[in-house]
């Protein structure tokens, strides 16, 4: 019971904090698609923890579609590579009146397409074990230009990051290979289509979709192809929301 109190004020708190100014106010049925930054949101002060909780607060969706599996969502499990939900989100529906909606596809879908992809990675390291380490090197050198590049938490959300972050998977395409391809295009466009059905299915709702900056824009895009009316710029939206104190500064730490 203490601790369910301490998260109620936790959250009240940073409300309070991260309400954006009045001209960044979204209309009633807007569709915001924002990535999330999974391991880098320690590393990245623009965009922690306490920014995205802020955006998530301040933005107050309806309806919250989010980048887990069905059992994930259900059972509020640990999500490996995706710490911003057992740290954030997990904790914030606790309190939120929202409708949660998983993206990603779970049970056997999910066991096939991650198999089919773990077999075309581990086939790279056995015929090109040069291209998987180069592979490895490009993914951790884009995230250290994204950390460079980010100076504010618009630019998480733009489409410098959605290039950048988009020309790893180019690279993982050629040298892993069309199976790894068709693997990757069958969970994206899973995830796309669940993105889809939950627009289609609340009209007239404020909805905010949390992908992360590597598919923020495919994202953005599924939802703009049958509600453009309705999206939202994340960029500008999330550089909006007025400077956030961080929790410990507000309660004296």
């Amino acid at each position: 019971m203490r601790i369910a109190s301490f998260h109620f004020l936790f959250a009240a708190l940073l409300l309070a904090a991260a309400t954006p100014r009045a001209d960044a106010a979204t209309v009633d049925d807007g569709v915001l698609v924002i990535g999330a930054l999974h391991d880098l949101h320690d590393s990245e002060p623009a965009f922690g923890y306490d920014q995205l909780r802020a955006a998530i607060l301040a933005f107050a969706p309806d309806v919250l579609v989010i980048e887990v599996r069905p059992d994930e969502l259900a059972e509020r499990k640990a999500t490996p590579g995706r710490p911003e939900y057992p740290a954030v989100v997990w904790p914030l529906l606790a309190h939120m009146e929202v409708e949660s909606i998983a993206m990603e596809p779970g049970g056997e879908m999910f066991e096939t397409i991650a198999g089919e992809a773990g077999a075309a990675f581990a086939a790279l390291k056995q015929r090109d074990p040069d291209g998987a380490a180069a592979l490895s090197r490009l993914d951790s050198d884009i995230e250290q230009i994204l950390l460079r590049y980010w100076q504010n938490a618009g630019q998480v959300q733009d489409a410098t990051t959605a290039s950048l972050a988009g020309s790893v998977q180019a690279a993982q395409f050629v040298l892993v290979g069309p199976a790894f391809a068709a693997a990757q295009s069958r969970w994206d466009k899973h995830m796309a289509d669940q993105t889809r059905q939950a627009v289609r299915n609340n009209p007239g709702k404020k909805m905010m979709v949390i992908g992360s900056y590597r598919n923020r824009a495919m994202l953005e895009a599924a939802v703009r192809e049958i509600a453009p009316r309705r999206v939202l710029d994340a960029s500008d939206w999330i550089g909006r929301l007025n400077p956030a104190k961080t929790v410990g500064d507000q309660i004296g730490k």
